[in-house]
């Protein structure tokens, strides 16, 4: 009876055992294919702040920004609700994450320009695909390790790290990125994912605008709305910015998205959005 006994506590840690990491990975990537059409059934609000202050605290500029997202067949469609207000003295701030990787960033003040909204309004989601790599285009240039098995928010998550392999895709395209994602054990849908750049702004862009950008990092958190749709439902970052030369800023970014509606029945799935 006790072998019997220690021959299925055996085969119960074998069946408890976490996957490889290519195949949870793997996983995640098929399932970013399949989540960008499910999330094509959802409406929601989408509210937009970017926000600059020197180091003293003082703020520059402020521009909030709310949106109704409408998903389209190539992507998504936003209505803009509320104009960007001016807020007093406060100037309107510019910021762009341009680029295939999120490796190029520029940052002014006093402009009218809109960089970085536009630039959620080309994506699938209204999150910057290219700053967390999970696709599996994006995989081939960052290599995957398993940091272990833990709870969040009452279910069972990977916690994998990510950092450049020193490869470079088909198009020539290599990682900037290093960070650590949550991935949901059951459905292997990102949780969360944290990044950080593991390279400085190019210096070609820190000699022509005499900028040097430190503690680039962002973040993106994920709700779960139904069975296998998992919508971005948080992304932020902040880090500091020391432009020609002599004027040291800290940018905040953060976009919430909520009160999400299914487009096909009359029914709201909502949270709280902390």
């Amino acid at each position: 009876m006790k072998r019997i006994a220690w021959i299925l506590i055996a085969a119960s840690a074998g069946f408890s055992q976490a996957p490889s990491i290519d195949d949870i990975m793997g996983r995640v990537a098929a399932n970013q294919a399949k989540s960008v059409e499910a999330r094509k059934q959802f409406v929601y609000r989408q509210q937009e702040l970017v926000a600059m202050h020197q180091s003293n605290g003082k703020m520059t500029c402020e521009q909030r920004r709310e949106y109704t997202v409408t998903p389209m067949a190539d992507g998504i469609e936003r209505r803009l609700v509320n104009p960007p207000g001016t807020n007093g003295e406060l100037r309107r701030c510019n910021v762009d994450l341009s680029g295939g990787s999120g490796e190029n960033l520029s940052v002014t003040t006093g402009s009218e320009g809109d960089s970085f909204s536009t630039s959620l309004g080309k994506t699938k989601d209204g999150v910057p695909r290219g700053l967390f790599p999970l696709t599996a285009e994006e995989q081939q240039v960052y290599e995957y390790k398993l940091a272990g098995t833990e709870m969040h928010a009452g279910r069972k998550v990977y916690r994998v790290t990510f950092r450049p392999n020193q490869q470079k895709d088909a198009s020539g395209n290599q990682g900037y990125w290093k960070g650590e994602a949550l991935i949901d054990a059951e459905e292997f849908q990102p949780v969360q994912v944290n990044t950080d750049l593991t390279i400085g702004i190019p210096l070609p862009v820190r000699i022509l605008l005499g900028t040097s950008v430190h503690g680039i990092g962002f973040t993106v958190s994920y709700r779960r709305l139904a069975d296998g749709v998992w919508f971005p439902s948080g992304f932020g970052g902040e880090f500091s910015v020391r432009a020609l030369f002599f004027f040291k800023q800290v940018v905040a970014i953060n976009v919430t998205n909520s009160d999400f509606r299914h487009t096909d029945v009359n029914s709201t799935l909502t949270f709280d959005g902390k």
